[in-house]
């Protein structure tokens, strides 16, 4: 269940609508024209998370769809088989080795961290982050919520495509997720963001009107 926890820590952040934008003008703006573009976005990523010291502890790879609005696919394939799915309204986390489904709600609460950047939801990106351009495509995103999940979250922008992201947590562990095979804005069927619940799976079920 650990393995799920960070994760979905990857996909996760906590929002509110009482937090303030920040960083220069034009380096916001900046980011805005590299991820206004973008409605849809898939690649092939692999993940791997170091410790302060920069030891690996985790690693692994998998498959990333994003569509507006909020709609992702985060599907772990190396080395356990893991999904997480959203609709934009259902979030739907499978472990086929806990032989367990998780369903909760989709809100304000949890917006996707990798899924932020490419949900078409700007307005929301710019009050969540003091934004600041290091270099030509190279951003830094620090939350200007006092007590979130993480410190600072970088995107890597390559030739104005999406190349790496990278988030340091408060205990100074730095996961970098790096894209390949990367599509922007390809044809992805709503029913990719749906889940079917296998049978025979346990079914925790957090919203309280479905039935398997």
């Amino acid at each position: 269940m650990a393995f799920i926890q960070r994760t979905l820590f990857l996909v996760c952040l906590i929002g509110s609508s009482q937090l303030q934008a920040g960083g220069k003008a034009e380096d916001i703006q900046a980011l805005r024209d590299l991820l206004q573009p973008i409605t849809s976005l898939r690649a092939n990523f692999t993940q791997q998370i170091t410790d302060a010291e920069g030891f690996e502890l985790e690693a692994s790879e998998g498959l990333f769809e994003v569509a507006q609005p909020a709609k992702l696919r985060w599907h772990i394939t190396q080395p356990m088989p893991q999904q997480i799915v959203s609709d934009g309204s259902t979030l739907w986390i499978f472990d086929p080795d806990l032989e367990q489904v998780i369903i909760q709600p989709f809100n304000q609460d949890i917006a996707a961290t990798p899924a932020i950047l490419f949900s078409g939801d700007l307005d929301q990106l710019d009050s969540a982050y003091f934004v600041r351009e290091n270099a030509a495509g190279l951003f830094t995103l620090t939350p200007e919520r006092a007590g979130s999940m993480f410190s600072s979250m970088q995107i890597h922008f390559i030739d104005q495509q999406p190349a790496l992201i990278s988030l340091t947590d408060n205990l100074e562990q730095t996961t970098t997720i790096t894209f390949t095979e990367l599509q922007i804005n390809p044809a992805i069927s709503a029913d990719r963001f749906i889940f079917e619940v296998p049978p025979k799976v346990d079914v925790i079920n957090n919203l309280g009107n479905y039935a398997n």
